[in-house]
This record gives C-alpha cells, sequence and structure tokens, in this order.
C-alpha cells in the first residue's frame, strides 16, 4: 500500500472514530442532564404538596378547638310586645339575632320582620362603620314575592328605628365579640410559640410525597429559621457542603411561622438518577471500546502485513541469492568435470564432485530449515523426545561448525561442566539448535569468530550458554530477533547470509521442550544466548 494512501486511512479512520465518541459523549450528557431536571421538578412539587399536608395537619387542632367544640352564635328571647311605633308600624312577629362570621372576620346583626300571615320576609343588617356611628342597612328593597300583593310590605332604608334596648343589646354583644377575637389571636400566637416540630411527622409526610413521585431513596432534611438549624433528622443537623439541597417554607400560609424554611438533600441522588441510564452508558462505552480495538487492531494488522511483506521481500532476495551460489557453484563444477582437460585427471574430477556434494548438502540444509518452519505452523513439529546426552549432542554441532570457524580463522571455547547432562528432547532439532546459535554468533562477528560455549547443571535441567564478542544488538533489535524472517540489518541488501528463520526456528524447538531462552546484548560488544532445558517435560 502506498505510504501516503495509509496515512489518509488512518487519519479518516481516526476522524471517524473522534465523531462517533463526541457523538455519543453529547448524547449522554444531554440525556443525564434531562434525568436531572425531571428529578429536581418531581423533588419540588413533592416538597410543595408536603408542605401543605403539613400545613393543614397543623391548622386542624386549632380549627377543632375554637369553632368547633364552642358555639360562637347567639340567640336572644323573643323581644316583649312593642311600643306603638314612632316612623311606621308592620303589624306582624320581630325576631333578632346576631350573627359572626369568623372566616370573613366581621360580626353582623340581623332583624327580621314577619307579616302576620308568615306569607312575607323583610330582614335588616346591622354593621359597624366606627365605635361611634351605627347604621341600618336593608337589601335594598328587599321584597318577597306573595300571592296576595296587597300584604306586601316594603320597608326602604332608615324608614325605622331599633329599640333602644335591643340597640344597646347588640352593642354589648359586639364588644363580647370583639375581646374574644383579640384572645384567639393571642392565644393562637402563643400555641404557636409553644408547639414543638414534630420531626418524625415530618420525615414521614416527606417519605409518602417522595415516594408518590417515584423518588423510593434515602434523604435527610433540617428545619432553619433565619439561617440558623432548629431540627432535622441528621445527627448533627449539619448538611454536607457539597450535598444539593431542596428548600421550601415549611408552613408557607402561618403568618406566625413564615421563617421556617425545610431543606431536603439526598445522598444517592446521582447513582438513583444515573442507575437508568447505566446500562446505556455500559452499551455505549462497550461499542466505543469495540470500535476503538477493532481500529487499532486494524492499523495494526496493517503495519504487520507491511512489515511481513518487507521481511518476505528480504526473504526471496536472501533465499534467491543462497541458493544462486550453490547452483552456480555446482553448475561450474559440473562444466569442468564434463571438460576432456580434467575427465582425465581424477584428483581434479573427486575435487569438483566434493565441490558437488557440499553445495547440494548446504542448499538441502536450507530447504530443510524452510520445511521444519512449515511443518510447524502445520502440526506444531514432528519431535520424537528421548533420553539424550546433551554434550554429545553439542560436539556434534561444534563439529558441523568448525570449519566455518577455521575458515575466518576463529576460535570456539567449550566448557561442558553439567554433572547431569541427560536431558529429555529431540536430538536432531536440539543439535539444529546449538548449531544455528554458533552459526549466528560467526555470521554476526565483525573480524575473527570468538564463541564460548559453556554448560552448568541447575535445578531441574541444564543452562546452556552461548556467547559472542561480535556486533551486539540494541534493544529494539533485541525485541524481533525471535520473529520469522527478521533479520539484522533488514533490506536487501545481502551483506548476512541466512533467510531469518534461525532464531525463529530455536525458539519454537526451545518452547516445544518446555524450556525458555533469553538474550543479553549490547550494540559493539555482543551477545550472549542462554538456554535452559529440563531433563523432563514435566519439569519444565
Amino acid at each position: 500500500m502506498n505510504k501516503k494512501r495509509f496515512i489518509g486511512l488512518v487519519v479518516l479512520m481516526g476522524i471517524s472514530l473522534l465523531g462517533i465518541v463526541a457523538v455519543q459523549y453529547y448524547w449522554f450528557h444531554s440525556a443525564a442532564k434531562v434525568r436531572n431536571e425531571l428529578f429536581d421538578r418531581s423533588v419540588n412539587e413533592a416538597l410543595t404538596s408536603a408542605s401543605k399536608r403539613l400545613q393543614t395537619m397543623q391548622d386542624y387542632p386549632i380549627v377543632n378547638q375554637y369553632f368547633f367544640n364552642d358555639s360562637l352564635q347567639w340567640t336572644p328571647d323573643p323581644p316583649p310586645p312593642p311600643p306603638p311605633p314612632v316612623k311606621f308600624h308592620v303589624q306582624g312577629t320581630t325576631s333578632y339575632r346576631i350573627k359572626v362570621n369568623p372566616k370573613m372576620n366581621k360580626i353582623e346583626n340581623e332583624i327580621q320582620v314577619f307579616t302576620s300571615k308568615r306569607d312575607s320576609i323583610i330582614t335588616l343588617h346591622k354593621t359597624h362603620v366606627n365605635d361611634s356611628l351605627i347604621q341600618f342597612i336593608t337589601q335594598k328593597q328587599l321584597k318577597k314575592s306573595i300571592q296576595d300583593s296587597n300584604l306586601a310590605r316594603i320597608i326602604v332604608k332608615d324608614s325605622m328605628v331599633l329599640l333602644p334596648e335591643f340597640e344597646k343589646r347588640i352593642e354589648d354583644k359586639a364588644k363580647q365579640l370583639k375581646n374574644l377575637a383579640k384572645q384567639m389571636v393571642v392565644e393562637i400566637k402563643d400555641w404557636h410559640a409553644g408547639r414543638d416540630l414534630d420531626m418524625k411527622q415530618i420525615h414521614h409526610v416527606l417519605k409518602e410525597e417522595f415516594e408518590r413521585k417515584d423518588i423510593p431513596i434515602d434523604f435527610h432534611f433540617v428545619v432553619m429559621a433565619n439561617d440558623s438549624v432548629i431540627g432535622g433528622d441528621l445527627p448533627e443537623n449539619v448538611i454536607p457542603e457539597n450535598a444539593q439541597t431542596y428548600q421550601t417554607g415549611l408552613f408557607p400560609y402561618d403568618v406566625f411561622r413564615q421563617n421556617l424554611k425545610l431543606n431536603v438533600f439526598f445522598p444517592d441522588k446521582d447513582s438513583f438518577v444515573g442507575r437508568n441510564m447505566f446500562w446505556l452508558l455500559g452499551l455505549s462505552l462497550l461499542f466505543t471500546i469495540v470500535i476503538l480495538l477493532t481500529f487499532t487492531l486494524s492499523i495494526l494488522f496493517i503495519l504487520r502485513q507491511k512489515k511481513i511483506s518487507e521481511m518476505k521481500s528480504d526473504f526471496i532476495n536472501n533465499m534467491t541469492h543462497e541458493f544462486k551460489t550453490p547452483i552456480a557453484t555446482i553448475g561450474v563444477a559440473a562444466d569442468s568435470i564434463v571438460n576432456e582437460k580434467v575427465i582425465s585427471e581424477e584428483e581434479k574430477v573427486r575435487y569438483f564432485a566434493g565441490m558437488i556434494k557440499k553445495e547440494n548438502r548446504r542448499m538441502n540444509s536450507q530447504v530443510e530449515k524452510i520445511l521444519q518452519i512449515a511443518r510447524m505452523d502445520r502440526n506444531n513439529g514432528d519431535y520424537h523426545f528421548e533420553a539424550v546426552n546433551a554434550h554429545e549432542l553439542i560436539e556434534k554441532a561444534i563439529q558441523s561448525i568448525s570449519l566455518q570457524i577455521e575458515k575466518r580463522k576463529g576460535q570456539i571455547d567449550t566448557y561442558l561442566e553439567a554433572s547431569n547432562p541427560v536431558v529429555m528432547t529431540d536430538a536432531t532439532h536440539f543439535t539444529n539448535v546449538i548449531y544455528n546459535l554458533l552459526d549466528n554468533a560467526v555470521k554476526y562477528s565483525a573480524d575473527k569468530p570468538e564463541i564460548v560455549l559453556r554448560t552448568s547443571s541447575v535445578s531441574k535441567g541444564i543452562s546452556i550458554t552461548v556467547e559472542d564478542h561480535g556486533i551486539g544488538m540494541n534493544r529494539a533489535v533485541q525485541a524481533k530477533i525471535f520473529e520469522r524472517f527478521y533479520r539484522q540489518p533488514t533490506g536487501n541488501i545481502h551483506n548476512t547470509k541466512g533467510f531469518g528463520l534461525g532464531l525463529s526456528y530455536v525458539k519454537a524447538v526451545i518452547d516445544a521442550n518446555k524450556g525458555t531462552i533469553t538474550v543479553h546484548s549490547e550494540a559493539g560488544k555482543g551477545s550472549r544466548f542462554v538456554i535452559f532445558i529440563p531433563y523432563t517435560l514435566e519439569n519444565g
């Protein structure tokens, strides 16, 4: 893939992912805001209903005490027969009574005049204008329909004068009622001042109102008067500083307790509001994480495929060179053998035949490595574990590599110090492991190879160390040396022989033996590979 196209694809995928995350965040934030507003509204409605209920529960005893237990209505005895009228005379019966209306806060005197036939009623009302003036007002020109119009009587304003004894009794009763009203006001005020708040009752009413609004969670409240706490259901009646409180008047219609405020807060508000949104948030986060992982894995897979493509190209170039050299050598040797001048000389024929055999063995070795990797991919390798002497297999591998070391005028120092070298492993694969490590040390030595091979007995197995003084590796290279097709340096410049399969093959064999392999290297100073092979597979 073109590098610019790849970068453009990554940028577009990144912008899309950020857009999805931003939209989900905005949606969730808006939903949470709406839920909080609904909760606040429900709480305020519940508090309003609770305060009204508490007001009613407070006023009921007062009304019951003053207006239902004692009667404030007084009806005087019928008056004696009236004297001759001064201004007018109405033949009939006259009754008189006083009415008290506590709700309208006024006192009325009422006079009713009945005709002799009881078919007409004339009513007059007396109201207090001031302390000295008493005015009589009729109900306009109240007239009640009767069948006989001749019996109808019409009494207009100021058309009659109340008898003096009745006026005196009305004035006395008015003063008595006025004093009673004053006494009621004082007593109600004193009753309020001396009455304690019932916190359990307040809590009960609040709980019922919250449950009606589908808010069945714990809450706490305090009652305040002029910014001073006078009660509540908290141990110290102190609301936490960061708590969101809701406030309402405790008795909004009580003139004596209008300063009382009810403050409520919910410790578990956030969890309650977000309870129904947790699954939405969980699904949103889950899908976001899945999308993010998919995006990340896609990028990693693309990069890995790009890397594998580069390593594959390196492998093909290296393999071509590895096979081209022996093929060319075999071709030259074959041409020399069939040459008439050479074919008659047995020594030269033997020399060229040996060269052909050597190059053929080299090609076969390279092909075998590739086939071994292919078999491991297909069925985890073909291993035949048996008890073998590791020292013998190590010496066999040293003999195979010694010609290359001598050719470069190097040396290998061997210290086979393991007290018990017998391990359970596959002899062929184990020999190839030692050979690949030695071959790797030879290839990555700048000058004369100087190699040290050491064995030692450790708990439950043996340790094998292969150390060289070559070019070494940095940390970035060390993290990749066991990857297939990886070579140092990379690229199609063939300055080091091999396919990049040696160390990946070594790692696969060691893992099959339930062992471990570690590398310690420093650029310019060399490398050290340490292998642990258990005595048995169960000890791994």
